[in-house]
């Protein structure tokens, strides 16, 4: 996923009939439209969808071939790493930024989640999702001596490095000047996922809302604190890494 390095993520599509993605855009919907930014926006289908409701979006992303296919929906884009630096948009630029399943991806999440916090104007919103490390089926898995999905111990598979529960981002997210304001699963996998699925069977997304702490994905919507142009908070101590 590195940016001008063609990978296998190069394939990579959204469906958006995933709960997660579903409530994403329920927890957008709440804002007025204004100036977006995607990151990791893929092949620009949850962009062209906030486009459709009356965004102006920006994308950014690390794979140009994706990049390319989201330029041809009308979404401009920027090819880039996500931790590598300063970004090339100006302070307080957008009302809203999207960051879906990218933070697990990253080495430097404290430098993702500032420049975050810079490019998002204050009162602006920011929704963050990642994997469950305390899913309940993570829970389960463990219990039975088994690996925690989407967990990854080398480069290869899903490129997870950062594992999440919901405290865990919630104290990070605070620490960059984010106020959060909700948080909700995407859903509970109450039989294996080889018999249902929430694209296949819509209603057990309910299961997300009702116990969001045991759902296989974290939805936060944050609330951006601060002034226009100065840091939201002080550097992060590493004693939030700890936290459960």
């Amino acid at each position: 996923m590195t940016a001008g390095r063609h990978t296998c993520y190069a394939a990579h599509r959204v469906d958006l009939r995933e709960s997660r993605l579903r409530k994403l855009i329920a927890l957008l919907a709440a804002e007025r439209p204004g100036r977006l930014l995607d990151v990791g926006c893929a092949a620009g289908e949850l962009a062209a969808e906030a486009i459709a409701r009356g965004w102006r979006v920006d994308g950014m992303e690390r794979e140009p071939a994706l990049a390319e296919a989201a330029r041809a929906l009308g979404v401009a884009v920027h090819v880039g790493d996500f931790d590598g630096g300063r970004w090339p948009w100006p302070s307080a630029a957008f009302d809203a930024a999207v960051a879906g399943e990218v933070i697990e991806h990253l080495v430097d999440t404290d430098q993702f989640l500032a420049e975050l916090a810079r490019v998002v104007r204050p009162g602006g919103a920011l929704i963050v999702t990642t994997p469950n490390l305390a899913s309940l089926e993570n829970r389960v898995r463990l219990l039975l001596g088994r690996y925690p999905m989407w967990m990854d111990h080398r480069v290869e598979g899903a490129g997870h490095l950062r594992y999440y529960t919901p405290r865990v981002l919630k104290t990070q997210l605070q620490a960059h000047g984010f106020r959060v304001e909700r948080h909700v699963g995407n859903w509970v996998p109450l039989v294996p996922q080889r018999w249902a699925d929430d694209r296949r069977f819509p209603w057990l997304a309910v299961t997300g809302d009702w116990f969001p702490s045991l759902a296989m994905g974290i939805l936060m919507k944050a609330r951006r604190g601060g002034q226009t142009g100065e840091p939201s908070s002080p550097p992060v101590p590493d004693s939030h890494r700890s936290a459960s």
